[in-house]
């Protein structure tokens, strides 16, 4: 078996479960999807670095209504939000006056353009602030640290050299790696990832990346894949802001657009780690 590290994205906190039964639940739930695409005997032995833990207090539940109004967001939150709808739009900077818009609108307004149900991206875009914000946010430092932590330990643990991040794990991943350049990775495979979003996350990493952005030193092979309405991965094609090898477009379905399953289905997927 090949040994592989899964990264998860946004809103995947299991306050039920120990971190270690997170892990392998959500492991299994990699394995299967990647089986879809693959087949059953795919040969991947999936762990999954999980670090939804270090991001909020212990007793969080799993659930949009845990994170405050959006219209209490702070200057930084409200910052980002901003930033991913002016990039989402395709707008080289914030519009005069959206500053001045309650983040509620500002996400009505999203939801308006993608084209999306209003009720279920409301409740999308609170996993996306909950999540991004509390790992990109300023005040939250050592929440961030302890999660890169978790990445890097899981990837070096597993002895793994693919590692396949989705979404924010994409940013954790990106900054574990380069904060441990002795992991030697030969392929990473980030998909649905917002890494490119400026003002958000693109000009928050750590390191802060030139443009294009260099791969962590320890990468050999660097594939991105993002579904074409993926409201996360924006702006289209990673290549351009980022030393990438390989980047895809892969429709993964019009009520999946963001899901890791969908991904790791995906036929692209399945070609890159054949």
């Amino acid at each position: 078996m090949i040994p592989v590290v899964g990264v998860h994205g946004v809103g995947y906190h299991m306050p039920g479960y120990t971190p270690a039964d997170a892990a392998t639940t959500l492991a299994r739930s990699w394995s299967a999807a990647l089986a879809k695409g693959i087949g059953e005997d795919h040969g991947f032995d999936v762990t999954m670095a999980y670090y939804a833990h270090h991001l909020r207090p212990d007793h969080t539940r799993q659930s949009a209504d845990d994170f405050d109004d959006l219209n209490d967001l702070d200057d930084e939150a409200m910052e980002m939000l901003l930033a991913w709808d002016a990039e989402l739009r395709g707008f080289e900077q914030v519009p005069q006056g959206w500053p001045t818009m309650p983040p509620r609108q500002l996400i009505s307004g999203m939801a308006s353009f993608g084209g999306f149900a209003a009720v279920p991206f409301h409740a999308f875009a609170l996993l996306v602030m909950r999540d991004a914000t509390t790992y990109l946010g300023a005040r939250h430092a050592a929440k961030r640290q302890n999660a890169r932590d978790a990445v890097a330990k899981s990837i070096r643990n597993s002895g793994a050299r693919i590692v396949l991040a989705h979404s924010l794990g994409s940013v954790v991943a990106y900054e574990a790696l380069w904060a441990c350049p002795e992991l030697a990775v030969d392929l990473l495979v980030t998909f649905g990832s917002p890494l490119g979003i400026r003002g958000f996350v693109f000009d928050r990493l750590v390191p802060r990346p030139d443009r294009p952005g260099k791969r962590p030193p320890g990468v050999g092979r660097w594939v991105n894949i993002a579904d074409p309405g993926d409201v996360c991965a924006v702006p289209r094609w990673l290549s351009r802001s980022f030393d990438v090898d390989e980047d895809f477009e892969a429709p993964i379905g019009t009520f999946g657009y963001h899901k890791a399953v969908g991904y790791l289905a995906c036929p692209v997927m399945a070609a890159t780690l054949r």
